[in-house]
């Protein structure tokens, strides 16, 4: 199987973006490849514990989609799920829980690809197959807000989570700005009613 080769200057944007909106006490879930530096004291939760990064304050191991057995009820202001949700096989299970472990007014940070991105349309149209192979789903906009009002969310916002691409990420010498409908990932800012 190949493997991804991350993009780091728009990952690094991603990352920073999602530690501005958190709040509170967060859960960082599916840390464990890609930590955010721009956190301060947050949790990492993911399958795998290889990285503990100076920056988390504990780390708990288990599946994201049975969160629900590892915390308190109400226990987070704030969940990030970065690049997660599109490798779930229960995606709505996995969104059901978060509720769970949320206080009234918590939110969850939800960023995941967006599948009519400029590179991927044209990787589809030419049957190109990605150098990863673990998205199991991919969300449109409104395939993921039907989703987010089916398992209980309000969503107050969606934020061009990368800005564009790296068409050479190995050069950094050319990034590709894409408008918002065409960007390469998107960022759900979810509410728990209170």
């Amino acid at each position: 199987m190949e493997t991804y080769n991350l993009d780091f200057v728009t990952e690094k944007r991603r990352r920073s973006v999602l530690a501005k909106l958190a709040r509170g006490k967060v859960l960082d879930v599916g840390y464990n490849e890609l930590p955010n530096d721009f956190l301060k004291g947050a949790v990492g939760f993911d399958l795998k514990i290889e990285n503990k990064p100076k920056n988390y304050s504990r780390f708990f191991r288990g599946d994201c989609q049975e969160i629900s057995k590892h915390f308190k009820l109400e226990s987070f202001d704030t969940v990030i799920a970065g690049e997660t949700i599109e490798h779930l096989e229960n995606p709505s299970k996995f969104l059901r829980e978060v509720k769970v472990i949320l206080k009234p007014g918590g939110i969850l940070l939800l960023s995941t690809p967006n599948p009519y991105n400029v590179l991927t349309i044209l990787g589809n149209m030419f049957f190109m197959r990605p150098k990863y192979a673990s998205h199991i789903n991919l969300f449109t906009f409104r395939t993921m807000i039907e989703l987010c009002n089916h398992t209980g969310w309000k969503c107050e916002k969606v934020i061009d989570a990368s800005g564009g691409i790296n068409i050479w990420p190995q050069k950094r010498d050319f990034f590709l700005p894409f408008l918002k409908p065409f960007c390469y990932q998107f960022i759900y800012v979810l509410k728990k009613d209170e």
